[in-house]
């Protein structure tokens, strides 16, 4: 499931957030029963088209293979920079539950 505009600008206002080199994860509890991803990959980081496509659906399958490990809370990952540790999102994914 994926997060709205509402509950993306509701992330970004009072969220907890970690906040590493290269990208930010902010998370929050949601009533929902499942986790939900939201992602910003801004076109200045990644002026082509095709790398942000490329850069969601490469975190869209972190966040597939660890759904299961998430519960229930909405979760946006927030792009800064280009070169970015996979490992280490994945780690700030595992570590916010």
């Amino acid at each position: 499931m994926r997060l709205g505009t509402a509950d993306i600008a509701a992330l970004l206002s009072g969220a907890r957030a970690l906040r590493r080199p290269g990208f930010s994860v902010l998370f929050r509890a949601n009533p929902l029963g499942v986790p939900r991803l939201g992602l910003i990959v801004p076109k200045r980081v990644f002026p082509r088209a095709v790398d942000r496509n490329r850069m969601k659906r490469v975190l869209r399958e972190l966040f597939r293979t660890q759904q299961a490990r998430l519960g229930s809370r909405d979760i946006l990952i927030r792009l800064s920079a280009r070169e970015v540790a996979l490992a280490e999102v994945e780690q700030c994914l595992v570590g916010s539950s």
